[in-house]
């Protein structure tokens, strides 16, 4: 997930390829506790606390960190393996930073049909990266590889209907991407058969 150097919301809603496995530089880590807008991180946390009670705690290590100009939030693999969700520290904890600010991002994707839309903006990028490791095309454990295969066949059915609602054009990019932003949807939007339907795979595979 990316923005602007100004600070401002793109039109793409702060979303850029390659963070279901980033393997750019990812600058100290630190905890979340050290934002300092009491309300965005009332939202992260809050939104971390929803993902786990839809679709399980399967990434605790949640960080804020220092990433490349443009990257809002990734999931960094090791291995094979998921290893740790770091959000923008220039995002989530910069000056000037507010819930406001951070929820204009999706808003923006939102509003050029980029990103499917939820009812929580500011928990979008958060729910995105805890989605990628839960599952995504680089992970590979034995139920990660079951998994896709079901994955697979879902995201290329929706990619035929054309009767799906509510989705972005972000979840087209691939199917790391798809999986992201369904279970963002299954997470914070309306439920539909695709939603219901990763949820199901999640607890087949305890995923």
């Amino acid at each position: 997930m990316g923005r602007n150097s100004g600070g401002s919301p793109n039109r793409q809603g702060g979303l850029k390829p390659g963070d279901a496995d980033f393997k750019g530089k990812v600058g100290k880590l630190e905890s979340l506790s050290t934002i300092k807008d009491p309300q965005v991180y009332k939202e992260v946390t809050s939104a971390i606390s929803r993902f786990h009670s839809v679709l399980g705690v399967r990434q605790r290590n949640v960080k804020v960190a220092t990433l490349p100009a443009g990257v809002g939030g990734v999931h960094v693999t090791s291995g094979g393996k998921s290893e740790v969700v770091a959000l923008s520290k220039q995002v989530f904890n910069g000056k000037g930073s507010t819930k406001k600010t951070v929820e204009g991002w999706a808003k923006s994707g939102y509003k050029s049909g980029h990103l499917t839309e939820t009812n929580k903006p500011v928990a979008h990028i958060v729910t995105h990266e805890l989605a990628h490791a839960t599952w995504n095309a680089h992970l590979t454990g034995a139920a990660h590889i079951a998994a896709g295969k079901e994955i697979t066949k879902m995201y290329n059915s929706w990619l035929k209907d054309k009767g799906r609602k509510g989705y972005g054009k972000y979840a087209s990019s691939n199917v790391s991407e798809f999986w992201a932003e369904v279970c963002t949807k299954a997470v914070h939007g309306r439920a539909d058969k695709y939603t219901k339907r990763a949820k199901s795979i999640v607890k087949k595979y305890g995923l």
